[in-house]
């Protein structure tokens, strides 16, 4: 039997650690002066917004039904799901390709190495920390069934996709 998890919690903690992962880029773009440094600033800034959107999203799932929604807009935050999503891959797989690219036409000497060392393993860390609390908003939700079995049959979408974006930046 699934008890009830907090999305709003795992949220509020991939925010969290996005945050403070853009601000540790942020110093070390600014004390490099690597592009590279920040665009992956921008980078972690649109993440934080992906988790605004979700906020919104959840807090938009809630209003009571209308005249122009007589069933509510319990959808929503599928919606808003979907449009992270969406984001994630296209606006983050497309700057990623043209940072790419640009550094191939123009390799630059690696200095100043240890800046990138220290915030990759700050961004591992806290990425660690929100999925841990993803993790757990997940178990409670879950109950007896298997974490697999959970993803293919949950209708918090909201959930998945934090899980997924964590997953993704630990990998």
């Amino acid at each position: 039997m699934a008890g009830s998890g907090d999305s709003t919690r795992a949220i509020l903690f991939a925010l969290g650690a996005n945050f403070a992962i853009a601000c540790a880029k942020g110093v070390a773009a600014f004390f490099t002066g690597s592009s590279a440094m920040l665009a992956e600033t921008v980078h972690s800034l649109a993440d934080c917004g992906n988790q605004l959107l979700l906020l919104f999203g959840m807090r938009q799932s809630k209003l009571p039904p209308s005249p122009d929604y007589p069933l509510g807009y319990g959808k929503a935050i599928y919606f808003w799901s979907f449009l992270v999503a969406v984001m994630l891959f296209t606006v983050g797989g497309m700057f990623s390709l043209y940072e790419g690219v640009h550094k191939l036409q123009h390799p630059a000497p690696m200095q100043r190495w240890w800046w990138a060392a220290g915030v990759l393993v700050f961004g591992v860390v806290a990425e660690a920390v929100s999925m841990r609390a993803c993790l757990q908003e997940v178990d409670k939700q879950r109950g007896d069934r298997p974490l697999w079995q959970w993803f293919r049959q949950s209708r918090q979408s909201e959930l998945v996709v934090i899980f997924g974006e964590d997953f993704a930046a630990l990998i």
